[in-house]
């Protein structure tokens, strides 16, 4: 039997349930100082419990599918114009993309996966592949700060309580091995972004000022800098104020990036081959929902131990077509209707909660390739929120979501989101949820 990754707030004894909640009350505001949330109406007092063998186990479905989706899109396709042609991509959805990029390994060096629980099994019901995955920077953050104030609690140390790896650290290990030690690069995002706090440039550059000294003392020579702001210099090169790129670090999504003056210099500087980017934009077409259809379209050919993967693991899922609309009517209740080639949970219908008549127009109004997905009976998450405009506290039971980490290949880090008191199903910063991090532990662990 597979370890559980359930939440352990129900089970946890009553002594070690109060004394995390105190710890809440004490430290909130120093563990979420300058945490980039959308929503600052609620701080959650503590972060989500897990055990060690349970971070394992998301960790080994994570890796396992991973492959897989690469496995499947090689099925298929051969370089990443073909691909783009089959999932249906249009030719300028993605910016900077190389149609002759070889599908390689290369390609899934950075990963992170969307598991709702469900009775304490992973479900996966995305997994994104990007250079540019989010979350990474206050995950840690949050996580480390809790541990900070966990650390000396003699209840906590006999649990073994600890945080994952630091995501922070094994993005920068991937990426200096990828581009080369000590590369002059360049971690480049958009002014555009949905991030708090991206339209000011000076404050971006300040706020990730730890960020880049950190990915200096792993070997990466990082500078943070807007794509806006980029020129070239006098021979073709990559310039990100008086420094010349070998190495782009591409923090933007490549779908939704406004052009500009330093989006063009990207674009003539990477046609000409002048610097290495983390990582090419192929990557963004193996995050297509289409995917997960494909293999449980292949799931017979698999070996055994894979097709269980997929079967346990994976949500079943369908490419929307019309002849499918009847049973998408019928179904409602059962289903989540999703936009192939979209993020950030935008046009995301969850068929409960959404009506009928909303549901039909979101079908025959939906635009582009869509899947229809069984809907996953995801565990909730019992959170403790305090509201600092009045201090008042609530306990809710609230929607839930883990997202675990994968550099070249190796986990780091765990992300958490949960939605606050009275929000809907659809579990995204963007949309207001909160994050916690994951506090691991030992219990009922052989």
């Amino acid at each position: 039997m597979r370890p559980s990754a359930a939440e352990l707030w129900p089970v946890l004894p009553e002594a070690v349930r109060e004394k995390l909640l105190a710890y809440g009350h004490k430290y909130w505001q120093q563990v979420y100082d300058d945490v980039a949330l959308q929503n600052q109406n609620w701080i959650p007092l503590r972060s989500p419990v897990g055990t060690h063998a349970g971070a394992a186990e998301m960790n080994r479905i994570t890796a396992r599918v991973s492959q897989l989706v690469l496995d499947t899109c090689r099925r298929r396709a051969r370089t990443a114009g073909e691909l783009r042609a089959v999932l249906g991509v249009p030719d300028d959805r993605i910016q900077l993309i190389d149609d002759s990029e070889p599908l390689t390994g290369r390609l899934i060096n950075a990963i992170r996966s969307d598991l709702l629980l469900e009775r304490g099994v992973p479900r996966m019901v995305e997994c994104n592949v990007e250079s540019a995955l989010g979350g990474v920077l206050d995950a840690d953050g949050v996580i480390k700060r809790w541990m900070e104030v966990y650390r000396e609690e003699p209840m906590f140390t006999a649990m073994d309580a600890a945080a994952a790896p630091s995501a922070v650290d094994g993005r920068f290990d991937a990426i200096r091995a990828d581009v080369g030690p000590g590369k002059v690069t360049g971690m480049i995002y958009t002014s555009e972004g949905g991030y708090p706090g991206a339209h000011d440039a000076a404050y971006m550059i300040n706020r990730l000022r730890p960020f880049a000294d950190r990915g200096r003392e792993l070997g990466v020579d990082l500078l943070v800098y807007p794509v806006e702001w980029l020129a070239l210099d006098a021979d073709g090169r990559l310039k990100a104020g008086d420094r010349t790129l070998d190495a782009v670090w591409r923090m933007f999504v490549p779908t939704f990036v406004s052009d500009s003056g330093g989006m063009a210099a990207l674009h003539a500087a990477n046609a000409a081959g002048t610097f290495r980017m983390y990582l090419p934009t192929a990557v963004w077409l193996l995050s297509n929902k289409t995917i997960f259809a494909w293999l449980w379209d292949d799931v017979e050919q698999l070996p055994a131990e894979d097709a269980e993967i997929v079967r346990a693991h994976i949500p079943r899922t369908w490419i929307y077509r019309p002849e499918l609309r009847q049973r998408a009517i019928d179904e409602r209740e059962r289903l989540v209707f999703k936009p192939t080639d979209d993020y950030g949970g935008h046009g995301v219908f969850i068929g409960p909660l959404t009506s009928p008549e909303d549901w039909l127009a979101a079908i025959d109004g939906a635009e582009g390739p869509h899947i229809i997905q069984e809907l996953i009976e995801a565990d909730p998450l019992t959170m403790q929120f305090l509201k600092p405009e009045t201090g008042e506290v609530v306990e809710a039971d609230v929607s839930y979501c883990v997202s675990t980490y994968l550099f070249d290949r190796i986990p780091a880090g765990v992300f958490t989101r949960f939605s606050p008191p009275g929000a809907g199903g659809v579990v995204n910063l963007t949309q207001g949820a909160l994050t916690g991090g994951l506090l691991l532990v030992t219990m009922g662990e052989s």
